[in-house]
Parts: structure tokens; C-alpha cells; sequence
């Protein structure tokens, strides 16, 4: 049995399918598991060892998209015209990834529950498309759920998967004991943090830890707001200038004692890796993006009071700025989770 996943979405949603895939593989043994995603999410996925091949479609930024993408995307068209799938399973919800759900050979097509109506050709090719209502769970769940609908999966829903064999050593940090790891860039400027925040947070983890690990992304930014953190803070902190690769940081947080950062795709491989997490979120929904099967802690406004209505929390949700974060409240949470984790430990 031969199995197409398409999800060309961001880094960190990449990864949200490994739980699927898992799944899938624990209920159907025999069967061949391909991926498409966006271009640069393949190396987050390098750590699950069920996937047989990996197929990537333009970048998910338009900064990183070439002039030969077309080429290249027809070209994957061509590979998938030259296999036959028994299930595909459109799960990015968007035209472009159902296009090339309809024109690979395959038995039976299906797509996650849409959130606008499907063409006319659409309805045509697939064979069905979910019910399942993902607006108010995790996203694990949705892929999860979307295939399990149709493909018979096994119970619990398993973990994040980037298996420490896979794992690589980042040479600057590979002598590192009591460390952790710090994110502070984000693509979205509305989920980023204030330089002040970081700096206070960094320098009561150095009062805890022996070092700091700042890993950060390629893009300018982040690069820049990690070099500014670490000259503020002084030698016993590292950054990866993003020139770590995807393993490598699976490397790091697999040794580290504690992650804290934004909700990037970063974090979700700290949740991966049995990291401890502590995320900060601004306008960005807990509910949909937390850390999965993992020990963490959300860090939000002081004044955030979420309500039971799922429509009225969201909406409460979206108010919150990351400038409302404490530094204060952080540090607690750094405190209670690593006392909790200790506490397992021993």
C-alpha cells in the first residue's frame, strides 16, 4: 500500500504530520509513506524514519521562491504521474495542494475539511472530504483525525517524532552540559518579544544554567536579534547564527534541561525531543499550536482570562500582545517546570 500526505503549509506544520504518519505505520506496517511539503520543511522531517520519500514544492516564503520552481514543480508532477497511490490525503487545505492531489494516479483521494467550498472539478476528483471539524483543536488532531476518518488508526494520538539517532552534533555546543535553549525570533512581527523581555530572561537562565544556546533562523532579523542578545549577555552564551541544521537543533535540545521561546517550529522540536517547553504566546491560539505530548508551560498577557465559549476565547486570544508578557512570569514558569521535571528525574 502506497500513501501520498500533502501539506505544503510552514516548518512547524510539517512536523505536526509525523504523529499521522506514525500512526500509520503502526496500522498498516506494509505501507509506503510519501510526503510533500513546502521546500525547507524537509529538513524537520529528517528525524522520522517512516517516510519513504520526500517530495517539496516552491518555499514557503516568496522571498524564497526561484525562477525555476515551475520546472521543478513539474517535474514532481511528472515523479508522481510515474507512481500509483493507493490514498492520498490532501491536508494543507488549499487549492494549490489539491491540484496536484487530483493530477497524481491515484485509487482514492481525500481532503481535509475545507474552509471555502470546493470547485466544481474539485468535488469531481475527490472521493470524499472529511467531516471532521479541526477550527477549535490542536493541528496534530486535524491530520490526525482527516485520515483517520478514511484509514482506520490506532489510539493515543503519538507523540512528535524526531528519533535521537537522527539527531546531529552542533560542534560549538557539543561540550555542553547544563545548558538550555532560547528561540526569540519570529517570522510574524506580532508573536516576537522585546528585546528588554529577553534580556532579563536570559540573564536569570545564566544565573541557573552554566550556558545559554540562542538558536535562531537564517533570516537577517533573527540572526541580528540573537547577536544583540548575546553581546548583551556576555561569552557563556552560544548562538547558532542559523546555520544549524534541523538535526543538529534536535541534537541540542535532546541534551538541553529547558527550552524557552516563541511557538515556532522550534518549539514543536523541543516537544519532539522530550525537551521541557516554555512558550511564550501572544495572539497566536494554545489551543491549536501547544507543544504535543510534551512538559510545558504557556506564557501569556497577565491580564489574558480565557472564557469557556471557544468563539468569545479566541476572540480574547486575538487582543493579546506579546508586549503584555512579564518577564517575571516567564522566569515562574521556568521555575515550576524545571522543579516538576527534576522531580521525575529523581
Amino acid at each position: 500500500m502506497r500513501i501520498l500526505l500533502i501539506k505544503p503549509k510552514h516548518i512547524g506544520d510539517s512536523l505536526l504530520l509525523t504523529p499521522t504518519i506514525t500512526a500509520i505505520k503502526q496500522a498498516h506496517p506494509e505501507a509506503e509513506i510519501w510526503v510533500m511539503v513546502r521546500r525547507g520543511c524537509e529538513g524537520i522531517l529528517a528525524g522520522c524514519p517512516d517516510i519513504e520519500e520526500i517530495l517539496t514544492l516552491a518555499g514557503v516564503e516568496k522571498s524564497d521562491r526561484k525562477p525555476g520552481d515551475f520546472w521543478r514543480q513539474l517535474k514532481i508532477l511528472c515523479r508522481l504521474w510515474s507512481v500509483k497511490f493507493d490514498y492520498v490525503f490532501e491536508l494543507g487545505d488549499g487549492h494549490r495542494a489539491r491540484l496536484f492531489a487530483m493530477l497524481c494516479r491515484a485509487r482514492r483521494r481525500y481532503s481535509v475539511k475545507t474552509s471555502s467550498p470546493l470547485t466544481w472539478l474539485e468535488r469531481r476528483r475527490f472521493t470524499a472530504v472529511s467531516s471532521f471539524d479541526w477550527q477549535t483543536c490542536h493541528r496534530v488532531e486535524k491530520d490526525y483525525q482527516s485520515v483517520a476518518e478514511f484509514l482506520p488508526l490506532p489510539r493515543p494520538i503519538p507523540a512528535l517524532r524526531f528519533e535521537r539517532e537522527f539527531a546531529q552534533s552542533w560542534k560549538p555546543g557539543e561540550d555542553l552540559t547544563n545548558f538550555c535553549v532560547m528561540q526569540i525570533g519570529k517570522r510574524q512581527g506580532l508573536s516576537r518579544w522585546h528585546r528588554q523581555g529577553w534580556e532579563e530572561v536570559g540573564r536569570q537562565l545564566l544565573e541557573r544554567f552554566s550556558a545559554v544556546v540562542i538558536v535562531s533562523g537564517p533570516a537577517d532579523y533573527e540572526v541580528e536579534e540573537a547577536v544583540w542578545l548575546k553581546e548583551r549577555l556576555g561569552p557563556r552564551v552560544l548562538c547558532t547564527l542559523g546555520q544549524a541544521s534541523w538535526p543538529q537543533v534536535a541534537g541540542l535540545l535532546y541534551r538541553a534541561r529547558l527550552y524557552v521561546g516563541l511557538d515556532t517550529a522550534a518549539m514543536h522540536l523541543a516537544a519532539a525531543c522530550q525537551c521541557p517547553v516554555v512558550a511564550l504566546f501572544g495572539p497566536s491560539i494554545e489551543d491549536h499550536w501547544h507543544p504535543w505530548q510534551a512538559p510545558y508551560r504557556i506564557v501569556t498577557s497577565r491580564g489574558y482570562v480565557p472564557a469557556e465559549d471557544a468563539e468569545e476565547r479566541y476572540a480574547r486570544v486575538k487582543k493579546r500582545t506579546m508586549n503584555e508578557i512579564e518577564a517575571r512570569d516567564v522566569m515562574a514558569a521556568c521555575e515550576e517546570l524545571q522543579t516538576e521535571t527534576d522531580s521525575l528525574r529523581s
